[in-house]
């Protein structure tokens, strides 16, 4: 192979099992508060339809922005962000289990 093409849009899946209730999941995705203790160092704001929020990982010294899409409380969460070529839309979708705990599916497109 001398020059590999992409033929469609590449997309990577992923999911896990929280064993914490959606309410809490959810809020540790939008909220920087929660989600500055295992993800990012530093956000702007709760991510919110149309509001443009910060996120920065201070520890490999970048920065992006990030556009919410779509925010359905407990429900799901799709945001556009800059990759490498151009943006690309990252969805996370929230199950809740009737046990308490939370099925989070998470992807990546473009």
């Amino acid at each position: 192979m001398t020059d590999p093409q992409l033929t469609r849009i590449p997309i990577a899946k992923t999911g896990m099992l929280i064993r914490k209730p959606v309410e809490h999941v959810f809020e540790a995705i939008v909220n920087p508060a929660v989600t500055t203790k295992f993800w990012f160092s530093k956000g702007s704001g709760r991510l919110e339809t149309g509001k443009t929020a910060k996120r920065d990982w201070e520890s490999h010294n970048v920065s992006i922005e990030v556009t919410p899409k779509v925010v359905e409380p407990n429900k799901r969460v799709v945001i556009e962000w800059p990759g490498y070529s151009g943006p690309t839309t990252v969805e996370w979708t929230f199950q809740a289990i009737p046990d308490g705990t939370t099925f989070v599916r998470v992807q990546e497109s473009g």
